[in-house]
């Protein structure tokens, strides 16, 4: 693969990431990681890529590499963190991948480089009929928001990328044995959720390690010259000073289901799915299905605009429509139904659409279930439709997320103590793994502890209302 293909490899991947993933933190946090990013790649044999930095909005804790110079650190990570030195290490490894060229290699043999997984309870027939309707999105409609399916390195490429980017951090100053002090925290937080889960995507998962990696680490680390320290955050408490407010666990900036309703604060709309059935947010679709699979239902963006008879009529062009209503309102909002039959695999299935237009976007609910079964589902998917609404402030107020905080640790106090006396929703076993302590060690006192907060949640304008 050529410079100039790899590049633009990782321009169409990063396109991916971006529209399937999303950012996460502050733009001040995001100019922090680059700063320390480009500082790290002048050392890079590769130093003449245009190199970005950005934090993903992923709860797990990875960081990766696309060819060309892209590299991810989720805010899943960032929480783990306890000093400058431990990003730079990360940051630098990523690099390391980028300058050897791991990441093209790996992109090379596997096209495309970003397949997303099928949410469990989605089986491949619901897919089936979905997708003749969704078209290129079809893929959402059964994405799990944070699971990259990303093959893994192998060992020597992990092992060159280590020493890689520990020689770079050490020509900034920053400690290199710090990627074994990252590689540990990853370790405890991986055994505090019970060790691997295939569908709780981490950076072990795609950077494989072994028992003796931290150990080389540190051992590589102790032969390498180190130039004079320049921190841009001086101490720790500079350092997680800079990650306060992150939301870490589940971002509801995407959505967020409470109950069976679906609540989207960025879009402003909620909707009701049926009582009872299993339901996944992904980044393209939202879907819903019985615990029979005998039918499925989901939202989606069908385009822009503010005809919905338009979208309907793009439909009508590729699945006739058998029913078909005219322009009318789902809760003063400008709406047109219709149902169409198709044949797949034999089966003769039925779908009901709504198609429904809020602020320049239109939204398709699409509500699919075999003949045999279309009685029972149908009125399930008009009763969906038709609770699709503006949200309210009263809901609005009902959505929360978790975000990083921090609180000052009072002399003789333990974590277990600090988790009972701020509220944090992290248990103190968690609270250790995050601040790099034991959940019983004695503080000296003015330690910044970092914390999980309940809060309202904060739209694009500022706190809406704490607590």
């Amino acid at each position: 693969m050529s410079e100039e293909d790899e590049i633009e490899l990782g321009r169409e991947a990063a396109a991916q990431v971006e529209q399937s993933m999303g950012f996460a933190g502050s733009a001040e946090l995001n100019a922090y990681l680059t700063r320390i990013g480009h500082r790290l790649a002048k050392h890079s044999s590769r130093s003449h890529l245009d190199y970005e930095f950005h934090v993903v909005d992923m709860k797990e804790p990875n960081a990766f590499a696309l060819p060309g110079g892209h590299i991810y650190v989720s805010r899943g990570l960032l929480a783990l963190m306890n000093d400058e030195a431990e990003l730079a290490t990360v940051l630098g490894h990523e690099i390391g991948h980028v300058a050897a060229r791991h990441s093209a290699q790996r992109q090379a043999k596997s096209r495309p480089w970003i397949p997303l997984q099928v949410l469990a309870g989605i089986g491949g027939a619901a897919a089936s009929v979905v997708s003749p309707t969704l078209g290129s999105a079809v893929a959402g409609a059964g994405q799990l928001p944070a699971a990259l399916a990303m093959a893994s390195y192998s060992r020597k490429q992990e092992a060159e990328a280590d020493r890689l980017g520990q020689q770079y951090a050490a020509a900034e100053g920053w400690d290199p044995a710090a990627l074994a002090s990252s590689m540990d925290a990853l370790t405890r937080e991986q055994q505090l959720e019970g060790g691997r889960d295939p569908n709780r995507q981490s950076f072990f998962d795609s950077h494989p390690t072994t028992p003796d990696r931290a150990h080389d680490a540190r051992e590589h680390a102790t032969t390498l010259p180190v130039a004079s320290p320049n921190p841009i955050a001086a101490n720790r408490a500079a350092f997680v000073g800079r990650l306060d407010g992150l939301v870490v666990g589940d971002s509801v900036k995407a959505g967020v289901f409470l109950d069976h309703r679906f609540m989207h604060p960025e879009l402003g709309f909620a909707m009701s799915f049926p009582v009872g059935w299993a339901h996944a947010n992904a980044p393209t679709a939202v879907v819903a299905q019985p615990e029979d699979g005998s039918a499925v239902l989901a939202l989606q963006v069908a385009g822009e605009g503010d005809d919905p008879a338009a979208a309907a009529d793009r439909f009508d062009s590729e699945i006739p429509l058998l029913e078909r209503s005219g322009l009318t309102e789902i809760n003063q909002l400008p709406a047109v139904t219709g149902v169409a039959r198709i044949v797949d695999r034999g089966r003769e299935i039925y779908l009901f659409l709504a198609w429904i237009t809020k602020d320049d976007l239109v939204y398709q609910v699409l509500g699919a279930a075999p003949a045999s079964r279309w009685d029972q589902h149908r009125l399930r998917f008009e009763a969906a439709a038709k609770s699709f609404h503006q949200l309210s402030e009263a809901e609005l107020r009902e959505v929360h997320e978790n975000r990083l905080r921090l609180v000052e640790a009072h002399r003789g106090e333990t974590l277990s103590k600090i988790a009972a006396r701020s509220g944090s929703q992290w248990s103190a076993s968690k609270m250790a793994v995050a601040n790099d302590m034991t959940a019983e060690e004695k503080l000296a006192g003015g330690e910044s502890i970092k914390i999980s907060k309940r809060e309202r949640y904060q739209g694009a304008g500022g706190v809406i209302e704490n607590r």
